[in-house]
């Protein structure tokens, strides 16, 4: 029988076509605190990244890319609604407690997105955006779902031991499914190849959430061996960066032998900066030559990097400085799959990676954390209660509770400019009171004086504060100075789970009319009022009075950080000694996400009339 070559050969170039129309799949790869700085190819030469040093060699990597927030949940949810995360309805962490919600379920999502137009969508790894049904994965428009729902989990047992009791996290959609001893980058990994083995032949999204170099730093030994020469937590926190990159390097190497590569999307960035908490040894990531790190809206805290590699479709081993936003992604994704984008606040970045001259799409964006909030138009940028969780430099409570910077001019933030241009100053200002999201109540307010027959005199604790709220000693309490709503603006003593007793002495007997005491509740940061103050007397510091007992209590009413001064009134009292006692809740109470957990105390300014 004669062969009909023609007929092959048109076959051919049909199924070439075809081929080289079908849509492109897309994988976005999002590590978990990882420092600014923190690849080869952004300048680390003390680590090794060959695989994600090849994506920005294959692809475009931008040097000015921020996350909306400096933290997990709300910088995930963000990303995947391409809002700001006020708009997306989750401004905080959310619970790592079953039962508990998060984002919510009416936004859009560009798993629901990718589902639309036809795509199989596949979440891998971290999701820290809701712990019921209709929050979870599989909730929020992704048919698969195989990984963690709070924010961080043990690498092999697979439990999650922030706070007690312990709780197994490890989910295959709607099931609890154990694989104890198992190491959680590996289950990964291999779950993100079968999802993509399984839907080579119809086009997929997938969000591979990887939970590394988030603590506990528990890497490969062969790269801890690699990296033996570092210091520590340098050493072990590297060694998590190559394991990282180890992994995606398979990944990889499996979409090119189902020859994916080149008709496949792959996006990759970091949630927002580097770790500095003390489950992370103070921190072995980098930020380079920026100030601040994660909870931080100083660069390091939100300045990430950022790649995207499509081989074939968009340039190669190039670089853009424009400034952009992981709520980008979004509208940029659409394009490029030719589908219809839904009205978000993140622009399409195709035509910047297209060409490097193009402008900056983003003019002004506002960032908002806790009390604390940043504005950033063109070179400058102004930061409302600024908090340097890399400790660069010191902050004056007083003097930098505005905090203006010229990016263009010092990158590093380390200079206040805000008594030089009070003009910018306002201007900025203003146009973040225009934000839907801003309130006059974000503005920072100097330290209200507050008279004290206390000041200058001598004040005991019973029990020191937690050692990172010290605010300068027991002095703080009794200065004239009220603290702020920002927690740690260096007015606060803390206490986790622990009362505050205190012992005044006047040196004289005086007459005490009334006792003030001030606390700050900031549900966020799992910080209540306490469930009573005690204050007693006495004129020897031996034989005190009967105690007066005035309840307060938690409430959860003030949504926002607020501040409480509790009176306590005495008539014609004539004491040299003042007990002052102040009960934490010690617990998180049932109606906070975190119900159950050790609660925070935050005292400040015990005044004496």
């Amino acid at each position: 029988m004669a062969i009909n070559y023609l007929s092959i050969l048109l076959l051919l170039l049909s199924n070439i076509m075809l081929f080289a129309q079908s849509p492109p799949n897309v994988i976005i790869i999002l590590t978990d605190d990882q420092g600014t700085m923190d690849l080869n190819c952004y300048g680390a030469k003390d680590l090794y990244t060959p695989h994600i040093d090849g994506l920005a060699a294959s692809g475009v990597r931008f040097t000015q890319f921020y996350a909306a927030a400096p933290v997990c949940s709300p910088s995930r949810a963000a990303l995947l609604t391409g809002l700001n995360p006020q708009a997306a309805g989750l401004p905080g962490n959310a619970s790592s407690i079953p039962g508990h919600g998060g984002m919510p379920t009416d936004r859009f999502t560009i798993a629901e997105m990718m589902k639309s137009a036809g795509y199989s969508t596949a979440h891998i790894g971290k999701w820290h955006l809701g712990y019921t049904p209709e929050t979870r994965p599989n909730g929020q428009g992704f048919d698969y779902s195989f990984g963690h729902m709070g924010g961080c989990i043990d690498n092999y047992s697979h439990f999650f031991y922030w706070n007690g009791p312990n709780r197994h996290d490890l989910w295959e959609n709607e099931t609890e499914t154990w694989f104890d001893g198992f190491y959680f980058p590996d289950l990964i990994e291999e779950k993100a190849k079968k999802f993509i083995s399984n839907h080579r032949s119809t086009p997929f999204f997938m969000y591979y959430a990887i939970n590394m170099p988030h603590y506990p730093l528990q890497p490969r030994k062969k790269w801890r061996d690699y990296y033996q020469k570092l210091d520590r937590p340098r050493q072990d926190y590297a060694a998590f960066i190559s394991t990282i990159d180890e992994s995606i390097g398979r990944l990889l190497q499996h979409l090119k032998s189902l020859q994916l590569l080149e008709n496949t999307i792959i996006i990759f960035q970091s949630d927002h900066g580097h770790s500095t908490e003390e489950r992370a040894f103070g921190g072995g990531g980098d930020a380079g030559p920026y100030r601040g790190a994660k909870f931080s809206l100083f660069e390091g805290g939100i300045r990430v990097p950022a790649i995207i590699s499509w081989p074939g479709h968009i340039p190669a081993g190039e670089v853009r400085d424009q400034m952009a936003l992981n709520i980008d992604w979004m509208p940029t994704i659409a394009a490029y799959c030719g589908i219809k984008a839904p009205e978000v606040e993140g622009n399409n970045l195709a035509p910047i990676i297209k060409d490097a001259q193009q402008p900056t799409l983003h003019s002004t964006f506002q960032w908002k954390s806790g009390v604390s909030w940043a504005i950033r138009k063109g070179p400058w940028k102004l930061l409302g209660y600024p908090n340097d969780t890399s400790n660069k430099g010191p902050l004056n409570p007083d003097k930098d509770r505005l905090f203006l910077v010229n990016l263009d001019k010092d990158a590093s933030e380390m200079t206040n400019l805000a008594s030089q241009f009070p003009d910018k100053v306002a201007e900025l200002t203003a146009e973040y009171l225009q934000w839907p999201f801003a309130s006059p109540e974000d503005l920072p307010k100097e330290r209200k004086f507050i008279k004290n027959k206390a000041f200058g005199k001598q004040i005991t604790l019973l029990q020191p504060p937690a050692e990172k709220y010290n605010a300068g000693g027991p002095g703080a309490l009794i200065d004239q100075k009220a603290g702020t709503r920002r927690f740690n603006d260096g007015s606060w003593l803390g206490f986790e789970a622990n009362d505050l007793e205190a012992t005044i002495d006047l040196g004289t007997s005086q007459q005490i009319q009334a006792v003030n005491v001030g606390f700050l509740q900031d549900i966020q940061n799992w910080i209540f009022f306490p469930e009573v103050v005690e204050i007693s007397w006495s004129a020897d510091g031996k034989i005190y009075s009967e105690t007066i007992k005035k309840p307060v209590g938690a409430s959860a009413e003030f949504k926002d950080p607020t501040i409480l001064r509790i009176q306590v009134q005495q008539e014609d009292v004539y004491a040299r000694f003042i007990k002052v006692k102040v009960k934490n809740t010690a617990i998180c109470p049932e109606w906070h996400q975190g119900k159950g957990s050790k609660a925070w105390l935050f005292v400040d300014e015990i005044s004496i009339e």
